[in-house]
Protein backbone atom coordinates (compact mmCIF):
# COMPACT_ATOMS: atom_id res chain seq x y z
CA UNK A 1 0.00 0.00 0.00
CA UNK A 2 2.80 2.42 0.95
CA UNK A 3 4.12 1.79 -2.88
CA UNK A 4 0.51 3.07 -4.34
CA UNK A 5 1.39 6.37 -2.93
CA UNK A 6 5.15 6.85 -2.75
CA UNK A 7 4.24 9.63 -5.25
CA UNK A 8 1.66 11.89 -3.67
CA UNK A 9 3.59 11.67 -0.29
CA UNK A 10 6.72 12.60 -2.37
CA UNK A 11 5.29 15.71 -3.58
CA UNK A 12 3.77 16.35 -0.51
CA UNK A 13 7.04 16.16 1.65
CA UNK A 14 8.01 18.71 -1.15
CA UNK A 15 6.02 20.77 -1.22
CA UNK A 16 6.76 20.80 2.99
CA UNK A 17 10.32 21.12 2.66
CA UNK A 18 9.90 24.21 -0.36
CA UNK A 19 7.64 25.89 2.18
CA UNK A 20 9.59 25.82 5.02
CA UNK A 21 12.89 26.85 3.30
CA UNK A 22 13.89 30.07 4.47
CA UNK A 23 13.46 32.79 1.68
CA UNK A 24 16.41 34.84 0.14
CA UNK A 25 15.83 38.45 -0.73
CA UNK A 26 17.60 40.07 -3.57
CA UNK A 27 17.73 43.32 -2.61
CA UNK A 28 18.08 45.55 -5.91
CA UNK A 29 18.60 49.15 -6.15
CA UNK A 30 14.92 49.65 -7.43
CA UNK A 31 13.47 47.31 -4.94
CA UNK A 32 14.78 48.96 -2.50
CA UNK A 33 12.82 52.49 -1.32
CA UNK A 34 14.97 55.84 -1.99
CA UNK A 35 15.26 57.50 2.06
CA UNK A 36 12.86 60.11 0.78
CA UNK A 37 10.53 57.74 0.77
CA UNK A 38 11.09 56.03 3.89
CA UNK A 39 11.09 59.22 5.44
CA UNK A 40 7.98 60.64 3.50
CA UNK A 41 6.68 56.79 5.14
CA UNK A 42 7.96 58.16 9.12
CA UNK A 43 7.06 62.01 9.14
CA UNK A 44 3.39 62.56 10.97
CA UNK A 45 1.09 64.34 8.73
CA UNK A 46 1.40 67.77 10.45
CA UNK A 47 5.14 68.02 10.13
CA UNK A 48 4.63 67.89 6.01
CA UNK A 49 1.49 69.91 6.13
CA UNK A 50 4.44 72.55 8.07
CA UNK A 51 7.19 71.44 5.24
CA UNK A 52 4.60 72.45 2.53
CA UNK A 53 3.58 75.49 4.18
CA UNK A 54 6.79 76.84 4.41
CA UNK A 55 7.63 75.61 0.92
CA UNK A 56 5.07 77.36 -0.37
CA UNK A 57 5.59 80.60 1.66
CA UNK A 58 9.20 80.36 0.47
CA UNK A 59 7.93 80.37 -3.25
CA UNK A 60 5.30 83.17 -2.67
CA UNK A 61 7.92 85.56 -0.76
CA UNK A 62 11.01 84.87 -3.61
CA UNK A 63 8.07 87.04 -5.98
CA UNK A 64 8.20 89.75 -3.93
CA UNK A 65 10.33 92.61 -5.34
CA UNK A 66 13.88 92.77 -3.82
CA UNK A 67 13.72 89.41 -1.71
CA UNK A 68 16.05 87.33 -4.11
CA UNK A 69 15.70 84.18 -2.67
CA UNK A 70 13.85 83.12 0.22
CA UNK A 71 14.31 80.28 3.11
CA UNK A 72 11.47 80.02 5.52
CA UNK A 73 11.16 78.26 8.89
CA UNK A 74 7.82 77.76 11.14
CA UNK A 75 7.84 77.30 14.39
CA UNK A 76 4.57 75.06 16.21
CA UNK A 77 2.67 76.46 19.25
CA UNK A 78 0.87 72.83 18.94
CA UNK A 79 -0.20 70.22 16.56
CA UNK A 80 -3.36 68.92 15.27
CA UNK A 81 -5.91 68.16 17.41
CA UNK A 82 -8.60 65.71 16.51
CA UNK A 83 -12.19 66.12 18.35
CA UNK A 84 -14.48 63.23 18.41
CA UNK A 85 -18.28 62.82 18.85
CA UNK A 86 -19.41 61.80 22.47
CA UNK A 87 -22.48 61.04 24.02
CA UNK A 88 -22.96 61.91 27.20
CA UNK A 89 -25.05 60.37 30.06
CA UNK A 90 -26.10 61.75 33.49
CA UNK A 91 -27.77 60.01 35.97
CA UNK A 92 -29.35 61.89 39.14
CA UNK A 93 -29.21 59.84 42.25
CA UNK A 94 -31.55 60.96 44.89
CA UNK A 95 -31.07 59.82 48.60
CA UNK A 96 -33.33 61.30 50.66
CA UNK A 97 -31.83 64.82 51.43
CA UNK A 98 -28.87 64.15 49.28
CA UNK A 99 -28.91 64.48 45.46
CA UNK A 100 -25.56 63.38 43.30
CA UNK A 101 -24.96 63.01 39.77
CA UNK A 102 -22.92 61.15 37.67
CA UNK A 103 -21.88 61.64 34.00
CA UNK A 104 -20.37 59.23 31.16
CA UNK A 105 -19.05 60.15 28.28
CA UNK A 106 -18.94 57.48 25.51
CA UNK A 107 -17.44 58.23 22.13
CA UNK A 108 -19.51 57.43 18.90
CA UNK A 109 -18.48 54.69 16.59
CA UNK A 110 -18.79 54.32 13.14
CA UNK A 111 -19.44 50.84 11.85
CA UNK A 112 -19.32 50.26 7.83
CA UNK A 113 -19.84 46.86 8.14
CA UNK A 114 -17.82 44.04 8.87
CA UNK A 115 -14.84 44.25 11.41
CA UNK A 116 -14.45 47.95 10.05
CA UNK A 117 -15.25 50.10 12.51
CA UNK A 118 -13.74 53.97 12.85
CA UNK A 119 -14.37 57.00 15.48
CA UNK A 120 -16.89 59.89 14.23
CA UNK A 121 -14.84 63.51 13.79
CA UNK A 122 -16.26 66.30 14.85
CA UNK A 123 -13.57 68.68 13.81
CA UNK A 124 -9.59 68.69 13.18
CA UNK A 125 -7.78 71.48 14.61
CA UNK A 126 -4.91 72.08 12.34
CA UNK A 127 -1.61 72.83 13.73
CA UNK A 128 -0.80 76.73 15.22
CA UNK A 129 2.02 78.57 14.24
CA UNK A 130 4.14 80.44 17.01
CA UNK A 131 6.60 81.94 15.00
CA UNK A 132 8.49 82.14 11.72
CA UNK A 133 12.12 83.21 10.34
CA UNK A 134 13.02 84.20 6.71
CA UNK A 135 16.09 84.38 4.93
CA UNK A 136 16.58 86.24 1.93
CA UNK A 137 19.16 88.03 -0.02
CA UNK A 138 17.45 91.19 0.33
CA UNK A 139 17.09 91.54 4.16
CA UNK A 140 19.30 94.08 4.78
CA UNK A 141 16.63 96.35 2.78
CA UNK A 142 13.68 97.70 5.57
CA UNK A 143 10.69 98.03 2.70
CA UNK A 144 11.73 94.58 1.94
CA UNK A 145 11.91 93.07 5.20
CA UNK A 146 8.40 95.14 6.09
CA UNK A 147 6.96 93.84 2.49
CA UNK A 148 7.64 89.84 4.06
CA UNK A 149 6.92 90.48 7.20
CA UNK A 150 3.24 91.78 6.51
CA UNK A 151 2.70 89.11 3.99
CA UNK A 152 3.88 86.35 6.49
CA UNK A 153 2.13 87.63 9.02
CA UNK A 154 -1.45 88.15 6.78
CA UNK A 155 -0.74 84.08 5.86
CA UNK A 156 -0.56 82.60 8.83
CA UNK A 157 -2.02 85.08 11.50
CA UNK A 158 1.02 85.78 13.32
CA UNK A 159 1.92 89.47 14.47
CA UNK A 160 4.34 90.83 13.02
CA UNK A 161 6.43 90.40 16.37
CA UNK A 162 6.79 86.80 15.97
CA UNK A 163 7.85 87.25 12.56
CA UNK A 164 12.16 88.26 11.77
CA UNK A 165 13.92 88.89 8.34
CA UNK A 166 17.38 88.43 7.94
CA UNK A 167 19.91 88.41 5.46
CA UNK A 168 20.77 85.58 3.54
CA UNK A 169 24.51 85.24 3.34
Amino acid sequence: MLLKYKYPFLILVLGLVLALWPAREKKTAAAQPTPTEEQAEQTPDWQRYREQTEAQLASILSGVEGAGRVRVMLTLRSGPAVRYQTDAKTETITDGEKNSSASEYKTVILSRGGSYNEAAVVKTDYPVFQGALILCEGGDNAAVRLALSTAVAALLGLGTDQITVVKMK
